[in-house]
């Protein structure tokens, strides 16, 4: 495509270069900066000050660590639905005494059967757990809650 471009070339190799790791966002936007100097490009005033010193690949693996760190951190404090207690008990007795998920049901009625289902690793998802956050459910095997890897 950039072949074909006239008056964008620049700032569309500029960002292809940005997006391939090459270049910082400072970078990039010194180069938008020029092109608004040299008349090319037009802009509107920021009033945000735009500082991205690193790479795109770096800098995209940052904020996805950091979201997810909070994310899992807001989910653990505040969008719990299971006791890690309660999460150990029925695994053990699902797992390891044979109960079926009706008698879970009936022991633990503040739990949904879908939050019992999704415990026990069927369904899809993940539950959420007091203090730990996200645990993901697709493993049967696991009888201590622990955080997903993400």
């Amino acid at each position: 495509m950039i072949p074909f471009l006239c008056k964008k070339e620049i700032e569309a190799r500029a960002a292809l270069e940005y997006y391939e790791g090459k270049i910082t966002g400072n970078e990039l936007m010194s180069v938008f900066t020029a092109e608004v100097v040299a008349g090319r490009r037009e802009r509107k005033r920021r009033t945000v000050l735009i500082d991205v010193p690193y790479e795109r690949p770096d800098g995209d693996r940052m904020m996805k660590l950091a979201r997810n760190d909070r994310i899992r951190d807001a989910m653990g404090r505040y969008r719990s639905k299971l006791a890690p207690e309660d999460f150990r008990d029925i695994r053990i007795k699902h797992f390891d005494e044979g109960w079926r998920i009706c008698d879970l049901v009936r022991l633990y009625p503040r739990y949904a059967r879908e939050t019992i289902r999704r415990v026990l690793g069927r369904g899809r998802g993940y539950i959420l757990v007091k203090g730990i956050g996200r645990v993901d459910t697709t493993d049967t095997t696991i009888r201590e809650p622990r955080p997903a890897p993400h």
